[in-house]
């Protein structure tokens, strides 16, 4: 659907990273995840073994974490407990799998149902009163919503029908406000769509007679 780095501009991106877990590796429990980082050919042997994050800890103090690396490159194999919660090679063994059964032309259409799901979804929660979109731009299946409420108490009463609401924005991004990160893909079904919408429709309707 879109073109690849390489082709970006006019020489094309020099490095490109993203996220696999789309690629054939369900979720459970808050993960797995993997990233990859791929770059032109012509530097491909200046690429790390490593990367540094930065970041910050509970009490704001600034910290450091390998971003890019392997667990069993700083733990002793006679001694270790832990190496299979970090076993990439199992999850790039999944995508690559998933991608070969699909193919090409099942790539694009996961990625076409994705983004029609995420538009009928945009489309029906914009037409309630107190939702609108929050950046007018381009998107592929994850939109930013403003709400005219805090976004908890709605994902709460979301769940409440036993329905996954989306990302609440606003401890993350507090100068957003209040923030709803939505996301559909190629697994949702019209009448998901359909219920999700009619669920929040109630609840901005709730308060509203509530005020009345």
């Amino acid at each position: 659907m879109l073109k690849p780095p390489g082709q970006w501009g006019s020489e094309g991106a020099d490095i490109a990273i993203g996220e696999g877990q789309p690629l054939g590796v369900p979720l459970s429990s808050g993960g797995p995840y993997f990233g990859f980082m791929t770059c032109k050919q012509k530097l491909v042997r200046q690429m790390p073994g490593r990367i540094i994050g930065r970041t910050t800890d509970l009490d704001g103090n600034t910290g450091f974490a390998l971003t890019l690396q392997a667990r069993e490159q700083h733990i002793r194999r006679s001694k270790a407990t832990s190496n299979i919660c970090t076993n990439q090679g199992l999850m790039v063994t999944a995508a690559t799998i998933y991608m070969s059964l699909v193919g090409f032309h099942g790539l694009r259409s996961v990625a076409t149902r994705s983004h029609q799901n995420t538009a009928k979804l945009v489309e029906g929660l914009t037409a309630i009163d107190g939702i609108d979109r929050m950046f007018d731009s381009a998107y592929f299946h994850e939109v930013a919503l403003k709400l005219d409420r805090p976004v908890a108490p709605v994902l709460e009463a979301l769940a409440g029908n036993d329905i996954l609401g989306g990302y609440d924005l606003s401890p993350t991004y507090p100068d957003l406000g209040n923030a709803l990160l939505v996301c559909a893909t190629e697994t949702k079904t019209d009448a998901d769509i359909e219920t999700y919408v009619a669920a929040m429709g109630e609840i901005f309707s709730a308060r509203s007679r509530k005020s009345a």
